[in-house]
């Protein structure tokens, strides 16, 4: 009787542990959930961070070799694609940052219009219907990030370890089972035979205990994926009906991996046996292999089932993508669904580039080719960048940031921003040669072709630099593509004027107090730009006048003679 006073205290206590703890972590969802819902619709630029890129393409590089197309490394960079995928994410799983960025590389050019439909459905509700939402972010909140690799790395890694066939364990218990059987007939014999099989059981523990103790880190998301199905099965949110019916057929062909099995190896494995538990495990495995049957078990079916878990990750991953393509949407008032026609054809009204900020919009329809010219700063990148950006975003994640975009689904490409490649001995020259020969390689195809050119041939003289960027530039119109391009050399406006609209940034050069500015609108102009202001920009730079005007009375000489003469 005096024992159960303190009995009861102590329990009290763990008890009470036990409450507050459970309390603390409410609390702390709850603040978390809170913090989800007000940073809901808001989008900053988020510069790329190349370790954490690097993780995010497990999903994409899996895929490379089965899709038809994708967005090309050098577009990719052209429109800033990482910062892009940095920005939009809003993924607190590996599944769905791993799919966003696959997602936003992999461009749906025949579109499904009822598929379509019901995506943008479930944009919308994410949107409206709040608390799906936050219930579906803080299951995969739970469900969290592999750590410093994808998941796909550590399959990789698992796929490298030589199987075992779970058969050769019922093998060696059916020979304790034997063994025993022999104690009735002759116990000394029993005894040696008993004894061998304990030593060679050790040996085989001893050998495999480093590979089960390197691979089940491995394990550990693969597990975590599945039971995050579990719970998103019984949750069933609305409108994933049909999402969640193949999650559940997926899943019954996976039953072999689970929480209770990795558990169990987690416990069987670790290291010094630090508590009774353990070691009374480990040392019972050490004799009848437990731990590696449950190993090479789960071992064959990733192995074996690989395809079938891929295929649960990404739809785990679309899911949660979706919330991130949800937030985008409701972080601008501009942005809207795209719509696709068979007419060749671009069409967007005041559309705006996601990752500048305060970006002036702009308006055009294009039914050809686009020729831009503009001074220094005026905007022609910015433009196409611009375009571009939302031509990938209309065919990737469906929702564009202008109030009305329209196009036919296309290839895209682009040659902007090249650097020469000193490892490969390329020039810059080379290297944007190679970039445009890829593109007209490309209007080969059955597709549709929309390309984005920034000053083609900028590496070369002036004189082949025009010569030969008008052939190229009219090789890049006609059937089938639709190009963007833009120059400094007004020749080009000229020479091409038959099969390109000219269009031109400008800008206004004030004076205020004496004090000579430069200002620029950002607007888009119908034309043939009149203006330079590279010389005046080093005026505004501070450069010594002699520079300045010298420069600028040579300059007048060719405009006026036709060639370039000192005094």
């Amino acid at each position: 009787m005096k024992y159960i006073i303190p009995i009861a205290a102590v329990a009290g206590f763990i008890l009470l542990l036990l409450l507050i703890n459970l309390a603390f972590e409410k609390n702390k969802v709850k603040k978390f959930r809170e913090k989800l819902a007000k940073n809901f619709g808001t989008f900053k630029r988020i510069d790329a961070d190349s370790d954490k890129i690097r993780k995010v393409k497990g999903y994409f590089f899996k895929h490379l070799e089965e899709e038809e197309y994708i967005v090309d490394n050098i577009t990719w960079a052209d429109l800033e694609g990482d910062t892009l995928f940095n920005s939009i994410n809003r993924c607190y799983s590996s599944c769905g940052e791993e799919y966003l960025y696959y997602m936003l590389r992999k461009p749906e050019f025949r579109p499904d219009e009822e598929a379509l439909s019901r995506y943008n459905k479930q944009i919308d509700s994410l949107i409206t219907d709040e608390k799906k939402r936050l219930d579906l972010q803080i299951l995969f909140a739970t469900l969290g990030k592999t750590g410093k690799y994808s998941v796909y790395e550590y399959i990789h890694l698992l796929s490298q370890v030589k199987p075992v066939k779970v058969i050769l364990f019922i093998a060696v218990w059916i020979v304790y089972l034997l063994i025993a059987a022999s104690f009735i007939y002759n116990t000394a014999l029993g005894v040696v035979l008993l004894v061998c099989w304990l030593i060679v059981c050790v040996a085989i523990s001893l050998t495999k205990k480093k590979t089960v103790e390197q691979y089940i880190s491995s394990f550990e998301y693969i597990v975590r994926t599945l039971v995050t199905a579990d719970k998103l099965i019984k949750y069933n949110p609305e409108g994933y009906e049909k999402e969640i019916e193949e999650i559940k057929k997926l899943r019954s062909e996976i039953k072999g991996i689970n929480a209770g099995y990795l558990s169990f190896l987690k416990q069987s494995n670790r290291s010094g046996a630090s508590d009774m538990a353990s070691g009374m495990m480990s040392f019972i495995n050490s004799f009848l292999l437990f731990d590696l049957f449950v190993f090479y078990r789960m071992l064959n079916l990733v192995i074996d089932k690989e395809d079938v878990y891929d295929k649960i990750f990404a739809l785990l991953g679309r899911m949660e993508a979706q919330i991130s393509v949800a937030n985008f949407k409701a972080s601008f008032e501009e942005a809207s669904v795209p719509e696709f026609t068979d007419e060749k054809i671009v069409v967007l009204k005041d559309a705006v580039h996601p990752l500048i900020k305060d970006c002036v919009s702009n308006s055009v329809t294009i039914d050809r080719c686009m020729l831009i010219t503009g001074s220094n700063a005026s905007g022609k990148s910015t433009f196409l960048r611009t375009v571009l950006i939302n031509c990938l975003l209309a065919e990737t994640i469906n929702v564009v940031t202008a109030k009305e975009f329209k196009m036919k689904a296309s290839l895209l490409f682009s040659s902007m921003s090249l650097k020469d490649s000193l490892s490969d001995n390329e020039s810059y020259y080379m290297a944007e040669i190679n970039s445009i020969k890829r593109i007209l390689n490309a209007r080969n195809s059955d597709v549709n072709v929309i390309c984005f050119l920034d000053e083609v041939l900028r590496g070369t003289n002036t004189v082949d630099r025009v010569a030969a960027a008008s052939e190229i530039l009219r090789n890049l119109t006609g059937e089938g593509i639709i190009t963007f391009a833009a120059t400094h050399d007004i020749e080009l406006t000229y020479l091409l004027e038959k099969e390109y609209d000219n269009y031109y940034f400008r800008e206004e050069i004030t004076e205020e107090e004496g004090k000579e500015d430069i200002n620029f609108s950002y607007k888009l102009n119908l034309g043939r730009s009149d203006t330079r202001n590279a010389l005046f920009l080093l005026k505004l730079m501070g450069y010594p006048s002699e520079v300045v005007e010298n420069a600028q009375a040579l300059a007048q000489r060719f405009l006026t003679e036709g060639k370039w003469m000192q005094e």
